[in-house]
């Protein structure tokens, strides 16, 4: 298996047999084996997440689109992109989609769309989206208070589930809480490999997470992105 980051959430993973795109919205996608399938994601239609002119750059040709639902097109739109509607599936949460080799299962974000789990060639691959322990000083204790509520609840679909790999939030902005999030997903579930993401381009919080306490369990685990275009390669 090869990820590779690409920028903020967007990862390329290839396997023996299939590649999968998740979270793209700008810039070319490296090169890739075109003989295999390619299995886009979208896990919602923030601008940060998602755009359009991916189907207009990737094409119809061994290429399949996995949506949240929350991303839609008028007719006019998809004829001017290309699109062919038996390629493009979109999802709402709690929904199960079994595509090629892939078993495919969704979760309610507490932001927008979902987040997914990929089952494929024996791999569990799961990528978050926007389902995160939001938490902002600005917002009152009861908004904060749902927020937690609804992350654990969530989160507690997943608990002590095996993932190979898995894409969590660890979010600059959140300031002293920026690891609430992706603590809580290293605590609920078996994860060999977690990649952070949605962070801004700010790599020093990968380090600063696995110097904090909390983290002793689980920091070894923790993939150190450091830039655009990083390649890791597994064989486990």
């Amino acid at each position: 298996m090869n990820i590779t980051f690409l920028y903020h959430s967007s990862f390329l993973v290839e396997l023996s047999g299939c590649t999968l795109l998740f979270d793209w919205y700008g810039g070319p996608v490296p090169d890739y084996d075109r003989s295999k399938p390619l299995y886009v994601f979208a896990s919602h239609h923030h601008g940060d997440h998602y755009a359009p002119e991916i189907f207009a750059q990737l094409g119809m040709d061994n290429v399949w689109y996995v949506l949240a639902n929350c991303i839609r097109l008028s007719a006019k739109r998809k004829a001017a992109l290309g699109i062919d509607d038996s390629h493009v599936f979109r999802l709402a949460a709690g929904r199960h989609l079994s595509l090629g080799g892939l078993d495919i299962q969704t979760y309610r974000s507490t932001d927008a769309g979902v987040a997914f789990l990929v089952e494929v060639e024996g791999k569990t691959i799961f990528h978050a989206g926007d389902l995160h322990w939001w938490h902002w000083a600005e917002e009152d204790a009861a908004w904060n208070q749902a927020m937690e509520r609804d992350f654990k609840k969530e989160c507690a679909k997943l608990q002590g589930k095996p993932v190979d790999v898995g894409f969590f939030v660890l979010d600059p902005r959140q300031e002293g809480e920026f690891w609430w999030g992706f603590d809580w997903w290293m605590r609920t579930m078996e994860v060999k490999h977690a990649f952070p993401m949605h962070s801004w381009e700010d790599y020093t919080l990968v380090q600063t997470l696995r110097t904090l306490p909390c983290s002793a369990p689980y920091r070894d685990r923790v993939v150190e992105v450091s830039g655009k275009g990083q390649v890791f390669s597994w064989e486990d």
